[in-house]
């Protein structure tokens, strides 16, 4: 007859090989559809370029649409995927979307200084270039540090 530290020895390994088996099938479901990011980045564009030259209507207005799509998007990803990470809590896979924030508020600060103090409009239409192609990059080596991460061991 096994004894009850034996017994517990093998129980609690049954449990990590468990959570080691949800932690390998989570990260197989959190592969973004090709579609995710590009999308994003067109939101996230489309509110730098928006806030930047437009007036307050514009930018109440553009606010309801991009957090509106952002809400979309996530329910879209949740339904596709049967869950949803905030990339902001995700461990060490939030570090790809730190340097996101930092060229989004950058790129839209700096734009508004221009169109401000200077009048030019074409620094707004560089940063929202910026912002979507940085959403592209940071978002997807994102899903791939998410998903590593995911499946090393607990």
């Amino acid at each position: 007859m096994e004894s009850n530290s034996v017994r517990d020895a093998h129980e609690a390994q049954a449990a990590l090989n468990a959570i080691e088996g949800a932690r390998a099938s989570a990260a197989e479901r959190l592969t973004s559809p090709w579609w995710y990011h590009p999308i994003l980045g067109l939101l996230a564009a489309g509110f730098v370029v928006s806030y930047t030259l437009g007036g307050v209507w514009v930018m109440l207005i553009v606010s309801v649409v991009y957090f509106g799509g952002l809400g979309i998007l996530m329910g879209s990803y949740k339904k596709r995927t049967g869950m949803w990470i905030n990339g902001l809590k995700a461990g060490r896979a939030s570090w790809w979307t730190l340097p996101l924030a930092v060229i989004m508020i950058a790129g839209m600060g700096g734009a508004y200084y221009l169109h401000a103090d200077r009048g030019l409009d074409w620094p707004a239409w560089v940063a929202g270039i910026i912002v979507f192609v940085a959403v592209n990059i940071f978002g997807r080596r994102f899903d791939v540090a998410l998903r590593s991460q995911l499946r090393q061991r607990a």
